[in-house]
């Protein structure tokens, strides 16, 4: 048989074996005796009994999947600190309107979730550093953008010039598209200027309104804004006030409110440390100044000066308001201390300021609401000396306008300038030629700005010039000393002179004592301070400074540092 089949039954049974073993890859062993058939020999592996298999384990059951919880956003995080006192307060203010409330919580929250990267970059990195806009460089400049540069888009064009003022905060009045208001917006971040705009819509009064004037003040956060004006706080509950700073800690941390309070009330409206309101106040004292130079009586600033030193608060300091100055002084004290009539007292600081008093130099106008209105050069006495050509009175003038922004510098808080005061710009008397502002005042001290002026801003040999360069001295100084800082202890003291203001300021070991000379006489005036101090304006030296010398209208910043 030459093929076999080798399927098992048709094949002995060793040969089957072989087969089975050679499939199973067994080897084989021949016996020594010749002649026998062999026999297989099975691999021990084989020959050692096996284990009964274990039974296949039954399946473990899985657990269903867990779905992982959200991560909660940055806006959730603000609503569990901020969110229930600010439903407290709704809830309080609008009598518990829960569909308010809900549209209300939905405006928030699509405001952060539409906020720029860039903006929220910013907030982050402010939220970090809690007195970020309490710097001593930082230096505010009011601005109407018609008057300055023509438009929004004018006013991007000439920020160069106010970095060259040493401006880096803008309170700017103009009308624009929210295109133009991000465009400017995104060119001052550009350029490192804080931008402040106005709210304009109308104060709350009830769930309808408050939704309105807070839409406005995140659309104006949300298209760049630095800080919001929110102009005349006493129409302003305090409750809004606080509901308004929760909500910029929800969308916008970043973003600055600010505010003018009424005369001798503002601390309230900076709230209390664990709430706070408003960040920055503009205060109402550039009256004080102007009667104090009307006087040539320091007493009033004194008293004003150090009952301000207790607040916590940033006040903006200017010489004069949009509005002129309103005369809004503590006649209760002057009748006190200085038996001062009100209504008398009132017609000769009117007198004073609009030139009628003998020997004034001054030159401003009442508007129809009874204030006084006019640049600070003009009320200084420039343009009557311009007149005159008289150059000891334009002396005395230059002399007089550096004094009161001297005084504005040596404040705690932040000095906004007037835009036009940097070059001494005058009266505007063309308004009363314009049927459209005769009637206004007002409009004698918002000019256009007057370029061919700051075309002169760097030859001292001209008025623009020495006001120019004298201011940007000053600014530069208190950019540069520690002296000037927020934190800093601040003092009044007695100078012996009632004409003379003394102010002084200790951080880290720096002390500057000032000397205001609010007179147009050769004064003698001294500090209660004893050793030697550097002057910083002018460079000299002082051995002690018991009885210093200024000149009129003249003033000192004299600085001691500890050994």
């Amino acid at each position: 048989m030459n093929e076999r089949n080798t399927h098992k039954g048709t094949v002995p049974c060793h040969t089957w074996r072989m087969i089975r073993a050679q499939e199973e890859d067994l080897y084989y062993k021949r016996p020594a005796v010749p002649g026998r058939r062999p026999a297989i020999v099975m691999p021990e592996s084989l020959l050692v009994s096996k284990a009964p298999a274990e039974p296949a384990a039954a399946p473990v059951p899985q657990a269903a999947p867990v779905a992982a919880e959200p991560v909660p956003s940055i806006f959730d995080l603000r609503m569990e600190q901020y969110g229930d006192e600010l439903a407290r307060l709704y809830r309080e203010q609008f009598h518990g309107d829960l569909a308010a409330w809900d549209r209300l919580t939905t405006l928030l929250r699509q405001s952060w979730e539409n906020r720029r990267e860039e903006l929220c970059a910013q907030d982050q990195r402010r939220t970090a550093d809690a007195g970020w806009y309490c710097r001593r460089d930082l230096l505010a400049m009011a601005v109407d953008a018609a008057g300055f540069a023509g438009s929004l888009a004018g006013v991007a064009d000439r920020l160069p010039y106010l970095k060259e003022c040493g401006v880096n905060f803008l309170r700017l009045n103009g009308n624009g598209s929210q295109e133009e208001l991000a465009a400017l917006a995104d060119a001052c971040r550009a350029q490192e200027i804080l931008l402040a705009l106005p709210l304009k819509a109308d104060a709350p009064q009830d769930a309808a309104s408050f939704h309105a004037w807070i839409e406005q003040l995140l659309c104006l956060a949300g298209l760049g804004a630095d800080a919001i004006r929110l102009g005349d706080l006493s129409r302003l509950p305090h409750s809004v006030l606080r509901m308004a700073r929760l909500i910029c800690q929800l969308v916008c941390p970043g973003v600055l409110l600010m505010g003018k309070a009424p005369a001798h009330g503002e601390a309230p409206y900076f709230g209390s440390e664990d709430k706070p309101e408003c960040h920055l106040l503009c205060r109402n004292n550039g009256a004080l100044l102007w009667n104090t130079l009307a006087t040539g009586d320091v007493s009033l600033l004194r008293h004003e000066v150090e009952g301000s030193l207790s607040s916590a608060g940033l006040f903006l300091n200017r010489l004069h308001g949009d509005s002129g100055l309103d005369w809004a002084l503590d006649y209760d004290w002057l009748k006190e201390h200085c038996g001062t009539d009100e209504n008398t007292h009132r017609q000769y600081l009117n007198d004073w300021a609009t030139g009628k008093f003998p020997g004034s130099n001054s030159r401003g106008e009442l508007c129809r609401e009874g204030k006084v209105c006019g640049t600070t050069a003009s009320l200084c006495g420039v343009e009557a000396a311009d007149y005159e050509q008289d150059s000891v009175k334009l002396e005395q003038a230059v002399a007089c306008d550096l004094l009161l922004h001297a005084f504005l510098l040596t404040q705690s808080g932040m000095p906004l300038l007037t835009c036009g005061d940097e070059v001494g710009q005058l009266n505007d008397y063309s308004c009363h030629e314009d049927a459209a502002r005769a009637d206004d005042a007002r409009n004698l001290q918002h000019g256009p700005f007057q370029w061919e002026l700051a075309a002169m801003r760097d030859n001292q040999e001209t008025r623009q010039g020495k006001q120019f360069q004298g201011l940007r001295r000053l600014e530069q100084l208190r950019g540069a000393e520690p002296a000037f800082d927020a934190r800093a202890n601040v003092w009044t003291f007695d100078t012996g002179n009632p004409h003379v203001l003394g102010l002084g300021r200790w951080y880290e070991g720096r002390k500057l004592v000032a000397l205001f000379n609010f007179s147009g006489d050769f004064v003698t005036a001294g500090a209660p301070e004893g050793g030697a101090f550097d002057e910083l304006i002018y460079g000299g030296h002082y051995d002690e400074i018991g009885h210093v010398e200024l000149y009129p209208y003249g003033f000192v910043w004299l600085l001691q540092q500890e050994a």
